[in-house]
């Protein structure tokens, strides 16, 4: 089998991160659509550098651009929960800034923005000495792709649903 539906080349996950990163700038709050962004900004490297022959480039990319680690154990962290990995120094957690907890409201009480209501990821190690304390989630959403329509390789920005590439 190649591929997923109509997710077939490199290009095509190019394609899903521009889908999920208007889904981040359109809800910045949506801890859903900040989980497919990350995930597929993370894959993006396997995709665009794939096997043995694309390990130099992918290592070379790594260690150049420290938004790659922030990717790489976000993703880690969110589909492990916990990265075990040691080289995972990144991110030293993530929170919801919000006013309220989740839930004290009903949908649609407050007029969007009414509220403070983000998701922010804590940085350490080098991501921290590269590029603060903190990034909301929109932050990095935008360093990633300014990464990935630059150095990246990705090609200009498709307007693709997901239903029909």
């Amino acid at each position: 089998m190649a591929g997923l539906f109509d997710l077939i080349t490199a290009d095509d996950l190019c394609a899903k991160l521009d889908h999920d990163y208007r889904r981040v700038k359109a809800a910045p709050s949506d801890v859903f659509a900040a989980f497919d962004f990350i995930i597929t900004a993370w894959h993006l490297l396997e995709w665009r550098h794939g096997g043995s022959e694309g390990k130099a480039k992918r290592d070379a990319l790594f260690v150049q651009y420290p938004v790659l680690g922030l990717c790489e154990h976000l993703c880690v962290s969110g589909k492990h929960y916990e990265p075990t990995n040691p080289k995972h120094q990144s991110v030293q957690g993530t929170f919801r800034a919000s006013a309220w907890a989740r839930g004290v409201w009903a949908p649609g009480c407050w007029a969007k923005g009414a509220w403070q209501d983000g998701l922010v990821i804590e940085l350490a190690g080098s991501a921290k000495e590269v590029l603060g304390d903190r990034l909301s989630m929109e932050q990095f959403a935008d360093l990633v792709v300014k990464f990935w329509h630059g150095p990246g390789g990705c090609p200009a920005v498709r307007q693709s649903s997901g239903s029909a590439m």
